[in-house]
């Protein structure tokens, strides 16, 4: 017997915080891409304004920072996809690739802050 006095009931709930569960997290990958390519966007505009920088020695980085950016979309779109029993592995490998995605924006920005 579940904890309600009702497996069913028990069943419906849990499932509906797991799908609550999961749509927030959804969004939060997709403001964290979203914040990653504002986070581009303004190295490529420190990078066009500061004068201890140029463009040609931010330039390589923003561009593998875009497909950084495209790979953590990607598997974005994937875990939207996925079915729930193979969730939270996917998610992982989201994780992964955001973790990946963030710690390339922060040497590219340590990169145009040294100049």
């Amino acid at each position: 017997m579940g904890i309600f006095g009702d497996d069913k009931l028990q069943d419906e709930r849990i499932e509906a915080l797991e799908g609550h569960v999961r749509a927030l997290t959804q969004t939060v990958q997709a403001n964290l891409a979203d914040l990653a390519e504002a986070h581009i966007a303004i190295l490529q505009l420190q990078a066009e304004v500061d004068d201890k920088v140029s463009v040609a020695d931010v330039d390589p980085a923003v561009v593998s920072l875009n497909e950084d950016l495209g790979r953590a979309r990607e598997e974005l779109e994937r875990s939207k996809a996925a079915a729930s029993e193979g969730w939270a592995t996917l998610q992982g490998g989201v994780n992964d690739a955001f973790e990946s995605l963030r710690t390339s924006v922060q040497k590219a920005y340590s990169k145009a802050k040294q100049g």
